[in-house]
């Protein structure tokens, strides 16, 4: 990646040790107020919302030098999956800081923005349920298996890197009041460094569609031979 601003490194780096935990749609939690800058984990605790969005990215779109040796085929989707559960807890602190001011935010918007939550979970646990434990894919005397792992964790990237855009327009229109916010120039910089994340994975997604589409037509032919032999 080329953005200007590098993604932070997260301790969960180090050892991703996930038991594949959802914290479910955004939409749960518990209410309360606060300044724009920071406003109240589910703890009580004031913290800042674009900051956590940002750690986030460094969950998972770290520089590949810079992740431990010993991944193994599943690591990444792993660390991608809490990726997101940590952008759906964002959500979550920003959704119901709404509701506790429906005259200052817009409720509409906070549903829209619930809406979406669910589906990137719905669509991170299809990814996740559809790919094999480590131990099958490294035993198997086939690419198969690398290639699932290889497409659920772009899918998964894209899903991330998309609700983290969709955070950071909702936090955009109801948090950043005015052109001088100071917090609008690392916005800007780490929306970027998102929007070009997903377009890379994008990118190589596209890759993928074409190889399955021609495995497929493949497989039928060869199905067909077999069949006649």
């Amino acid at each position: 990646m080329t953005n200007v601003r590098q993604f932070p490194k997260s301790p969960q780096n180090k050892s991703v040790k996930s038991h594949r935990k959802h914290p479910g749609p955004a939409g749960g939690g518990l209410a309360g107020g606060g300044p724009a800058f920071h406003l109240p984990d589910f703890n009580g605790d004031p913290v800042d919302v674009l900051m956590m969005v940002i750690q986030a990215g460094g969950m998972y779109l770290i520089p590949t030098t810079d992740r431990p040796v010993d991944d193994l085929p599943t690591t990444h989707l792993l660390r991608t999956m809490d990726a997101l559960n940590a952008l759906t807890d964002v959500a979550n602190v920003l959704i119901y800081h709404a509701m506790r001011h429906p005259a200052d935010y817009s409720q509409e918007d906070a549903d829209a923005l619930i809406g979406k939550g669910k589906q990137a979970q719905k669509v991170m646990r299809k990814l996740d349920e559809m790919l094999p434990p480590d131990d099958f894919i490294m035993t198997m005397d086939s690419y198969g298996p690398d290639l699932m792992a290889e497409y659920a964790t772009n899918a998964a990237m894209i899903v991330a890197s998309t609700f983290s855009m969709d955070i950071m327009a909702y936090y955009y229109e109801s948090f950043i009041r005015t052109g001088k916010d100071q917090r609008k120039a690392m916005f800007r910089d780490f929306q970027s460094a998102y929007r070009e994340a997903r377009d890379e994975c994008l990118s190589r997604s596209e890759g993928h569609e074409f190889l399955i589409k021609e495995l497929a037509s493949a497989n039928r032919a060869l199905q067909k031979v077999l069949k006649e032999s």
